[in-house]
């Protein structure tokens, strides 16, 4: 049970990385100060409102969990590979 819920978590983590991502930063670039110094992004994909709901509780909730259980995995924790070496 407890490596399904971590795989579960895992990949709400990635969905929330290849599909919250871009939707954000077309609205920081949105903002006008932004938008003046590096331009404008639109993103190519359009979550409805529910969606970007589910996926915001969703993420947050994933996040808890892979940070209270204290497991990694390779593709999300990509930033901190540097700091083992």
């Amino acid at each position: 049970m407890s490596r399904t819920i971590a795989a579960v978590a895992v990949v709400v983590l990635l969905v929330n990385l290849v599909l919250a991502v871009p939707v954000a930063l077309e609205m920081l670039t949105g903002i006008d100060a932004v938008a003046a110094r590096f331009g404008t992004f639109t993103s190519p994909v359009t979550l409805p409102g529910w969606l970007s709901t589910g996926l915001l509780v969703a993420g947050v909730v994933a996040a808890a969990e892979r940070a209270l259980t204290w497991r990694r995995h390779r593709v999300v924790d990509a930033e901190t590979i540097w700091t083992a070496l």
